[in-house]
């Protein structure tokens, strides 16, 4: 073989590293995996190439495979984590998480699959030092560029042309990314656009007292109120005041993308620009409801956080967690969800004739060990890694179960003193949670089909006067809670439907409930 031959020869060290991730993918999850992808490396790998070609620097060469391989890189990394490409979704939960939540997130996700990156490191490094000789010297290596550059150009300018360049020419990593820019300009716009005036009006004279509680990551399977063989909720089981619903579940897996579906007009069918469609501050705000905002979740974040840009449009916002997401590691510093009571409290003492309070709880968001208090470690004494997982999950589902049952007997304490105020309550989590439910891991991400355990989730109501005439079976999604506050409220305004709210006699159970994978549930 002579020196020509063996210097174009070393190009398949390059090839080896492009295609090294696509193949680990497809053994990873086959299920989840699109052959489409290798058609669309290669094709790139030829354009980043074409420079070097031309111009035979060797540093041309050298950018062209690192660029090469940080796409790899965080994609094959993505895949061993989440098994599956990664997506607008994953940069918006990162870009949300500080440093301690991401520790906690990579603490639970810890795998030997890690190993894995070590290959491709390798190949990079092979790739740099095996610079092949590509060139344009002999009509053989001028007939096969142009066939490649010709392919090359075809394969670019039939997605432009047909209006799918990013949704089928683009690598992954790339296309997670411009998603990720197109959407977080409509959240930019939120941050700064003006409450909406709209033609809203109470509909009763009555004093109203609206509270719903957000909860964080649980999974109504894991609650002995809803039949779970642990008793991780004792204290809700006991109360002969509430009524929980167990066929209710959210369309989404992430806090950001549920509660912007859930305190907006925007659902699964319509879709409406998260900037442009109305969120229930605009509702409120257009009558003499005062609006409350208390949480637990830390405001810092992608804009101070796409939630908080949200939660910035109450009236009074009290965020007792300005440290991190994390209860931290000593309980001096802990930001437990028991550090509400008081804010909860004052909002009650408010003599405002019509309120809304929005409580939002860090719950059993990873990592579960950090969300509850050492009085509340009940379940201990695993030796298996999973079943340890299992037991600090369903601990600070047990501390979650004695702060709702807390904020309800606030309330049943306020309504005895103040019982001409009319006071109804929810309890709902934001999403679910999957620890080892199904399948042999433990979070709410998900690749290809979403797990039901993501998105199971409780849905509790209290109320001082009447309850739901309703059966506890009812179906119903969360995507739809905006009509469903409004009504608690009594509230009437062109942008409620009657038949998404489910307090409602006109609600409408037969609706069809499509996850945000277009899954249906």
């Amino acid at each position: 073989m002579n020196n020509k031959t063996s210097g174009n020869i070393r190009v398949l060290w390059l090839i080896a590293m492009v295609m090294y991730v696509p193949a680990v993918a497809m053994c990873l999850n086959f299920d989840v995996f699109v052959p489409r992808i290798i058609p669309i490396l290669l094709t790139w790998m030829i354009l980043l190439l074409l420079p070097y070609v031309l111009f035979q620097k060797r540093w041309l060469y050298s950018v062209a495979a690192t660029l090469l391989f940080l796409d790899g890189f965080i994609n094959l990394f993505h895949w061993i984590i989440l098994k599956c490409p990664l997506n607008a979704s994953s940069i918006f939960v990162f870009m949300n998480t500080n440093f301690s939540e991401a520790s906690e997130f990579m603490t639970i996700k810890m795998t030997p699959l890690l190993l894995l990156l070590i290959p491709h490191i390798l190949l990079f490094v092979m790739t740099l030092r095996r610079v092949p000789s590509l060139s344009l010297n002999t009509k053989t290596e001028i007939i096969v560029w142009a066939v490649l550059w010709i392919y090359m150009a075809a394969f670019l300018a039939d997605n432009i042309i047909n209006n799918r360049f990013v949704r089928l020419a683009v690598p992954d990593v790339e296309r997670a990314f411009v998603s990720f820019f197109n959407e977080s300009n409509a959240y930019k716009a939120l941050k700064h656009r003006p409450l909406y005036d709209l033609d809203a009006e109470i509909q009763t004279n009555d004093s109203t007292l609206v509270v719903m509680i957000i909860g964080e990551s649980c999974n109504r399977n894991h609650m002995s109120l809803y039949g779970y063989e642990r008793e991780t909720s004792p204290l809700l089981s006991k109360r002969n005041d509430i009524q929980a619903f167990d066929n209710v579940i959210s369309c989404n897996s992430s806090t950001l993308n549920s509660v912007m579906y859930f305190l907006t007009e925007r659902n699964v069918e319509n879709q409406i620009s998260i900037d442009t469609c109305i969120h229930i501050f605009d509702v409120f705000h257009s009558t003499p409801y005062k609006t409350y905002w208390l949480s637990n979740q830390s405001p810092i974040g992608l804009w101070d956080n796409g939630v908080t840009s949200l939660a910035q449009n109450a009236d009074n916002q009290v965020f007792v967690n300005l440290m991190a997401s994390s209860s931290m590691e000593s309980t001096q510093m802990a930001s437990y969800d028991g550090n509400l009571f008081e804010p909860f409290v004052n909002a009650l003492s408010d003599e405002a004739k019509n309120r809304l309070i929005l409580i939002h709880l860090i719950g059993s968001h990873t990592q579960y060990s950090k969300r509850y208090p050492s009085d509340y470690e009940k379940f201990t004494g695993a030796e298996e890694y999973e079943q340890k997982i299992i037991d600090t999950y369903d601990n600070s589902v047990l501390y979650n179960d004695f702060v709702i049952d807390h904020f309800f007997s606030l309330l049943d304490s306020y309504s005895e003193t103040h019982p001409d105020i009319r006071i109804s309550a929810l309890y709902i989590s934001d999403h679910g949670e999957n620890v080892y439910d199904e399948g042999a891991y433990a979070g709410h991400d998900y690749s290809g089909t979403i797990p039901h355990a993501n998105v199971d989730i409780p849905f509790v109501f209290w109320f001082s006067h009447d309850s739901l005439e309703m059966d506890l079976h009812t179906p119903y999604m969360i995507d739809d809670l905006f009509h469903t506050i409004i009504d608690m409220a009594d509230i009437k305004t062109d942008c409620f439907d009657d038949t998404r709210s489910f307090v409602n006699p006109n609600y409408d159970a037969s609706r069809q409930r499509v996850l945000e994978n277009r899954q249906l549930y």
